[in-house]
């Protein structure tokens, strides 16, 4: 199933398995698996009412795996990057506030850079991540890591 999707589902399936105790299995578009909250923690009820064993399916566990290995392979070769899709998908960053947080920390954009008082447009931004998804994909199909 997850062979199926594309690099952008996939990406948003590993960001909800790293910061949300592992739900990978939630809706793509939205939602959550079996009792587990938004929050990542389970409700009080799921230990009172039955469950259907509701979670991460195996199979996707190690899909995200590959991904977090490509990921651990990208931090240490292109941060960068890195930090682009972590952000992205990790911390549900949208373009334009991608755009104004690499606004403020890249050196070309601070005072005596090439593009000083500039501000990033998120189209700009938005290319660049794309380049990164890009990398990680090449990575996955490739298997380099």
């Amino acid at each position: 199933m997850i062979d199926e999707l594309g690099i952008k589902a996939k990406l948003t399936m590993w960001g909800r398995w790293v910061g949300r105790g592992n739900i990978a299995a939630a809706p793509v578009g939205g939602g959550s698996v079996g009792s587990c909250s938004p929050l990542g923690y389970k409700s009080a009820w799921s230990f009172i009412l039955p469950s259907d064993g509701g979670g991460v399916d195996i199979g996707c566990d190690d899909d995200m795996l590959d991904i977090e290995h490509a990921m651990s392979y990208l931090k240490t070769h292109d941060a960068f990057s890195y930090r682009l899709i972590k952000l992205k998908y990790r911390y549900g960053y949208s373009y334009q506030r991608l755009a104004q947080k690499l606004t403020k920390s890249m050196p070309e954009y601070r005072r005596g850079g090439i593009k000083a008082g500039m501000k990033m447009c998120h189209k700009h931004c938005k290319t660049l991540v794309d380049r990164a998804e890009g990398e990680i994909e090449q990575m996955l199909t490739e298997e380099i890591v």
